[in-house]
């Protein structure tokens, strides 16, 4: 965000800025974050940058400034509000995607239909939209939608399906330690003092983000179990884990020692180990490996979403 109190506009980019204060005008320029954390090849420069601004002025001096840097381009939009709804937008967008095959996911387990089969069939028409179930965390997807409702009710408007997909998504975390207790079950595993490995911890694959993760939510609907629950993470501070949300993450997982493994974040660490690295984690007289983000082969686990 841009502030500053000037009585004439500002001199064109490249040229040196010279602003006029003056304690009648006051503007603010903004453009929201479109930053994609862990991904490397949609960048600052690259990604098309919207901007705004309280005054005519204020608005072509932020554009022209991004537009300097960003290679994408820029699209000024006509005010503050409208710049701050596409952003809110974009990310309720994607959690009511999400919501949507998540929702399918528990559909289709008790059909027993294998999601991710579905969703490569449904995926060779043109004009189907990708998702793939899941957990939403970070700090932006899981959290705007609540800006957005928060308003709408202000305003008098109830957005029932912007809600209907949060709380299909926050379900998601007890949902996924549900069918971990009862595969371990189906095998005779009893879950009481059992123990079980979770790999990953941040919010998504390759990014060390632990911004309202929910995998600490896996952690201790397993924990309500009596499940003793060893976290590990490559990627995410030791540190910030523990003062975050009190885990201690191990360094390394026992090889032989588990009784499930709940492959939680995408992580390359992981799926370089691969189904017999992972499941080598395992009890090699019973365990069971439950694959959230589709890391492994289906050969190699016993559930996912």
């Amino acid at each position: 965000m841009i502030v500053w109190h000037s009585s004439t506009p500002v001199t064109p980019v490249g040229e040196d800025l010279v602003r006029y204060p003056s304690p009648n005008i006051f503007a603010i320029g903004y453009s929201p974050e479109r930053i994609n954390p862990g991904d490397k090849a949609h960048r600052l420069t690259n990604i098309l940058k919207v901007t705004s601004g309280s005054t005519p002025d204020t608005a072509d001096f932020v554009d022209a400034l991004y537009a300097s840097i960003i290679k994408a381009g820029t699209h000024k939009a006509p005010s503050l509000k409208v710049a701050e709804a596409a952003k809110v937008i974009e990310n309720t967008q994607r959690d009511l995607n999400i919501a949507l095959v998540n929702d399918l996911a528990i559909l289709f387990n008790r059909l027993g239909i294998d999601t991710l089969d579905v969703l490569e069939a449904a995926g060779t028409k043109w004009n189907f939209l990708p998702s793939r179930p899941g957990l939403v965390g970070g700090h932006c997807i899981s959290v705007d939608p609540y800006y957005l409702t928060h308003k709408a009710q202000e305003v008098g408007h109830h957005p029932q399906v912007i809600l209907a997909g949060r709380r299909t998504n926050d379900g998601m975390c007890g949902y996924v330690a549900d069918q971990v207790i009862k595969l371990m079950l189906r095998k005779g595993i009893n879950p009481v003092a059992a123990r079980i490995l979770v790999l990953g911890l941040a919010f998504k694959e390759n990014c060390p983000d632990l911004r309202n993760t929910r995998v600490v939510d896996i952690v201790h609907a397993l924990e309500g179990y009596s499940a003793q629950v060893d976290v590990f993470d490559p990627w995410v501070d030791a540190v910030e884990a523990q003062h975050e949300y009190g885990l201690t993450l191990i360094e390394s997982p026992e090889q032989g020692a588990y009784d499930a493994i709940v492959l939680a974040v995408g992580h390359d660490e992981f799926r370089q180990l691969g189904g017999q690295g992972v499941r080598a984690f395992g009890k090699p007289d019973a365990s069971i490996v439950y694959d959230v983000k589709y890391v492994l082969a289906r050969e190699w686990v016993d559930g996912r979403l």
